[in-house]
């Protein structure tokens, strides 16, 4: 057994050394020799420049040849270009290398023979979990100079078995940088027939034909190179370049897909497990596609056939990983369990709707997902996405343009729909405590769609020591001073329904307020996730597509409670252009004040003609962003409002006139049926209220400031349109409570002397403490509706409550009690009387 065992190991150790084994070898016979042409590169070339890029296919022999030639021009040329690197795929392809060669004032300097080839097993895609087992040789070369151009060929032969004898690929034409001389050979005979298309005004080949095989040549010159705009989608592609492929139309990959996507009869048991069978059916596809997302791990091997062809569903089941073939195969799988019509689709995440322009190819594509119908309705769903929320019809999907449905007789791409726009909504609510002082900041921030989907995720991966960190060091840009007061609060209830997360957060900021060097006080609002999502790059003039990311909607109401009341300059502005709209708005109310943003971007592309007009107004968004208070304690503090005491003077007149005319006037006939009876029992109570009455709307008048004249400038400056009803209703406001005065001290006279009217009059009283509050908090609503304070809308309803359970209390009491008519027996003739009796018996 132990010999067995070593025999194995020894087996293993020779076909990694096979694998590892680079040969140095002739060129092979079928390629053209091709020299370089050696011209005096451009200026500003950078490090190097391309003098020769030869690339030449043969198909038949399943055989590819590179050969570069490349002048060094300074240091960092001799940095770049030293080490040369070659990627393969050992278990189907062999590498060998042909030339390496430097030339250095003509003298030819052999490099190929004195070379150690390195091979190692770079994962350059181990970062996203995928592994192609892919082999990497490096040759370091020694003694390069200025001024050298180093020359190498090598071929790698082998094609990939999964494709069938398909091929397809890109020819480019042109390149960033200036190539001298660029060759592209194809050949190919009877059995691999090939198609091209020539894009971006690429040039014809030269085509030979023979009775065995057919050669496709392309021999140019490079030197004019494209220079793209910066910030341009992805899949932005102006340079020349053939599209070639064996594949005659889409429904060609479909079939050629139709033999790896198979779908076995494994008896998966996923809806029992996770105990979902008796759910209805829209919820049990929820919870498969939440369990292949978040249950499934994004991991692959994707050596060789593996790059293509999806591993069995049992088995991705079974091992709890796969790649993005593996989980959409499990998924499609799990679906149809269910009944539910489902296939793969193959889509491209960087051309998206670009790959319309190329030739059907079977390696177009880089990802795959999983459409499905459901009631008639065509869903799209990426399993690779985890921490994903939302019902069916709150799904998150990113957009991806265009696809390929692997699916029987499909003969043609289709278009996918785009999901809903993400969002953020922000409301943030700040205390200040008193001027210079301190403040609190409370922010709910709610996220959805696939906003959502990212937060839960970094909620889900972060350690919350590392969350508080980064969220404490990003405010700290607008407020040096704060702190947390409380954690940070995640609620993802709205998960499987409405994919919404809100997170609450909770601060102090002491030293809320700065000093400018005149000696004005002032602090600041600011937009700091709203600036980040518009801080796009500057383009100068351009005439390519500008990218301003996935279409998304924000909005952030910041309210502002100060210690007093604040003259605030209601404003309202909007920009928009094309694809977006930003709005602001200002508004105050007393001691309360509110900045209001929102932003929605309509489009991912822009086209050129309208970058310029679009950063103008995106600069004049910035523009607008912050919002300052200033506090002049220069010019702060009172100043007598003339309006306030003609308003006082006018209510205290009509007041005495009005109330000394009830008093004489107004006398109902006593209801009592018994002897007099003194102030007692339960009145004790309304007589301590009414008592209490004028010295509480006193404390009012003078604690809202009534008769300074900045809180009429104020109102009048609130809001455009509405400030001559604002500065009515607060005059009418002080009318009534003065008037309030003058009417209480007349039921406290009455009162005490128990007077028939006290009744109807009290009842009018507690009516109005009722009724006039509340009609005044839903006028002011009305007018500028969400503008009150919490603490000033908490202190209303408060004293409408505390109003209406009074009245709710007394005004039967007044009206039926029998001790009430007993004791409030007395008219104006009587009491006169009264008076006049008791003189006589004196």
């Amino acid at each position: 057994m132990r010999t067995y065992y070593l025999a194995i190991l020894i087996l293993l150790g020779c076909l990694f050394c096979t694998a590892q084994r680079v040969d140095k070898t002739k060129v092979p016979d079928w390629v053209n020799p091709i020299p370089f042409i050696h011209e005096e590169a451009s200026k500003n070339q950078g490090g190097y420049q391309y003098l020769l890029l030869d690339f030449q296919d043969n198909l038949p022999r399943q055989n590819v040849y590179r050969h570069y030639a490349i002048k060094v021009l300074n240091t960092k040329g001799i940095q770049e270009m030293s080490d040369i690197d070659v990627t393969y795929d050992p278990s189907y392809q062999k590498l060998e290398f042909h030339q390496i060669r430097l030339v250095r004032n003509g003298t030819i300097i052999d490099r190929l023979g004195e070379s150690t080839i390195n091979v190692f097993q770079r994962e350059t895609q181990m970062e996203r979990s995928l592994y192609d087992g892919s082999f990497t040789a490096v040759i370091n070369l020694w003694d390069v100079r200025e001024g050298d151009i180093i020359e190498y060929a090598f071929s790698i032969k082998g094609f990939n078995p999964i494709n069938k004898g398909n091929y397809s690929t890109t020819l480019y034409q042109e390149y960033t940088s200036p190539v001298n001389r660029i060759y592209n050979r194809i050949i190919t005979n009877k059995t691999n027939k090939i198609w091209y298309k020539l894009l971006e005004g690429a040039s014809e080949p030269t085509v030979t034909k023979t009775h065995k095989r057919t050669e496709y040549i392309w021999d140019l010159d490079g030197s004019q190179n494209k220079l793209y705009d910066s910030n341009v989608p992805p899949w932005f592609d102006i340079q020349k370049r053939v599209s070639i492929s064996t594949m005659e139309d889409w429904g060609k990959v479909v079939d050629w897909a139709k033999g790896l996507y198979t779908y076995p009869t494994d008896n998966l048991s996923v809806a029992k497990e996770l105990m979902i069978e008796d759910e209805p059916l829209d919820e049990r596809i929820v919870q498969l596609i939440r369990f292949v997302q978040d249950e499934i791990r994004y991991l692959g091997f994707e050596s060789g056939i593996g790059a293509y062809k999806p591993n069995i569903p049992s088995k991705v089941y079974r091992q709890r990983y796969g790649d993005c073939k593996d989980k959409s195969l499990l998924l499609v799988s799990l679906l149809r369990k269910e009944g539910v019509s489902s296939f793969p689709l193959l889509v491209n995440t960087q051309l998206r709707d670009g790959i319309r322009n190329l030739l059907p190819s079977h390696n177009i594509f880089d990802h795959c997902i999983v459409y499905f119908n459901f009631e008639g309705k065509d869903f799209y769903v990426d399993p690779t996405i985890s921490d994903q929320g939302g019902n069916l019809e709150n799904l998150s999907f990113p957009n991806y343009g265009t696809g390929l449905l692997v699916k029987s007789n499909e003969d043609g791409l289709i278009t996918i729909s785009k999901g809903k726009k993400s969002g953020i909504t922000i409301n943030e609510r700040i205390r200040i405590d008193s001027i210079q002082g301190s403040a609190t900041l409370s922010i709910e921030t709610e996220y959805t769609g696939g906003k959502a989907d990212y937060i839960r995720s970094y909620f889900n991966n972060t350690p919350m020591e590392t969350i508080e960190k980064e969220y404490i060091n990003y405010y700290s840009n607008l407020y040096p001073q704060i702190a947390f007061s409380s954690g940070i609060k995640l609620n993802d209830g709205l998960r499987n329904s409405y994919n919404s997360v809100y997170v609450e957060e909770y601060y102090e900021i002491n030293e809320f307020w700065s000093k400018s060097e005149e000696g004005i006080l002032y602090c600041e609002t600011y937009p700091l996730v709203l600036e980040s999502l518009i801080n796009y790059p500057v383009s100068a003039k351009r005439n390519m597509p500008y990218h301003l990311g996935e279409p998304h909607s924000f909005s952030q109401k910041t309210t502002i409670e100060l210690p007093e009341n604040w003259p605030v300059n209601a404003t309202e502005k909007t920009i928009e252009g094309t694809g977006f709209k930003y709005t602001n708005s200002i508004k105050g109310f007393g001691s309360s004040l509110s900045v209001a943003h929102t932003y929605d971007l309509d489009t991912d592309t822009l086209p050129a003609d309208q970058v310029a007009l679009f950063q103008e107004k995106n600069d004049e968004i910035k523009n607008s962003l912050s919002y300052y208070l200033t506090y002049d304690s220069q010019n702060a503090g009172f100043k007598l409002s003339w309006v306030s005491i003609l308003l006082l003077v006018l209510a205290v007149i009509s007041g005495f006139y009005f109330s000394l005319k009830i008093f004489r006037e107004y006398n109902p006939k006593p209801q009592g049926n018994g002897p007099e009876k003194p102030i007692g029992g339960w009145l004790i109570l309304p007589a301590i209220g009414l008592l209490l009455s004028p010295i509480l709307i006193l404390v009012q008048v003078v604690s809202e400031d009534q008769f300074n004249e900045h809180i009429w400038s104020a109102f009048y400056n609130l809001q455009e349109g509405q400030s001559l009803n604002l500065v009515f209703l607060y005059g009418a406001e002080q009318f009534y409570n003065y008037l309030l005065i003058t009417f209480s001290v007349l039921l406290i006279i009455l009162f005490f002397k128990k007077r028939t009217s006290l009744p109807i009059l009290i009842t009018i009283y507690y009516t109005l403490a009722f009724l006039v509050p509340l009609i005044d908090l839903i006028l002011v609503e009305q007018l500028v509706p969400g503008q009150l304070g919490e603490a000033e809308t908490m202190a209303s309803y408060k004293e409408i409550a505390r109003s209406f359970i009074t009245a709710a209390i007394w005004i039967p009491y007044f009206n039926i009690s029998q001790r009430v008519k007993d004791t409030f027996c007395r008219t104006y003739e009587n009491s006169k009387v009264s008076v006049v009796i008791q003189n006589s018996e004196a």
